[in-house]
């Protein structure tokens, strides 16, 4: 398995030369965390089904992140170890499911992808649209177990309607209408001006 280091700095290899996968800062720090969401429907507790496989991008799965060939992901992964941070190796990260193993998690995949700002979000899990939770999260009171140690940072949980083009978050749409109008104006101020120039050099010419 090669390693690019210059990718991967400083978390590429242990003191004793065995490799790290997967290397480099970010991959180490994942977010491993468990949330599980409880609806509170009369005197009963139930949990919320929850999808942790199709949450990322067709083309992350099936193009840009791939497993070492081999019959299986623990022989693949031989002679590696895994990340200081990490609890358990590349290839026991869905225990239950070997198709959401390894790289192609959901879940590695989703933390891979680099935000541009210290405060980020990223897409944890989707409701499964089974019996009361066909429509959706029905109206009530609901309970999070979010299980955190302290560190030096702040995690939020947010529910969200999420569509083809992402999240319900207002930022995007504002910003884009804002600086499309921006830009709009600011074309017909120059388109006015060169016309207005035009003339005068016309007029300067005869």
């Amino acid at each position: 398995m090669q390693i690019q280091k210059s990718y991967c700095t400083p978390f590429t290899t242990y003191r004793n030369g065995t490799p790290m996968a997967p290397c480099g800062a970010i991959a180490n720090s994942m977010f491993n965390d468990t949330i599980d969401l409880f609806y509170n429907l009369n005197s009963s507790v139930i949990q919320v089904p929850l999808l942790k496989t199709g949450n990322s991008w067709w083309t992350d799965k099936n193009v840009k992140f791939r497993n070492p060939k081999s019959y299986n992901l623990s022989s693949a992964f031989a002679g590696t170890a895994r990340p200081p941070y990490w609890q358990k190796p590349v290839y026991l990260l869905d225990e239950e499911d070997e198709r959401n193993n390894g790289y192609v998690n959901d879940d590695f995949i989703i933390w891979m992808r680099v935000s541009a700002f210290a405060t980020f979000r990223n897409l944890y899990r989707r409701v499964r649209r089974i019996r009361q939770f066909a429509d959706g999260l029905p109206a009530g009171n609901y309970t999070f177990h979010f299980p955190v140690t302290r560190f030096k940072g702040r995690k939020h949980v947010i529910l969200s309607t999420v569509v083809w083009s992402g999240g319900s978050n207002p930022f995007l749409g504002i910003a884009y209408v804002v600086s499309g109008t921006a830009a709009t104006l600011t074309g017909f101020v120059i388109t006015a001006i060169h016309l207005k120039l035009r003339k005068k050099k016309t007029y300067f010419q005869k």
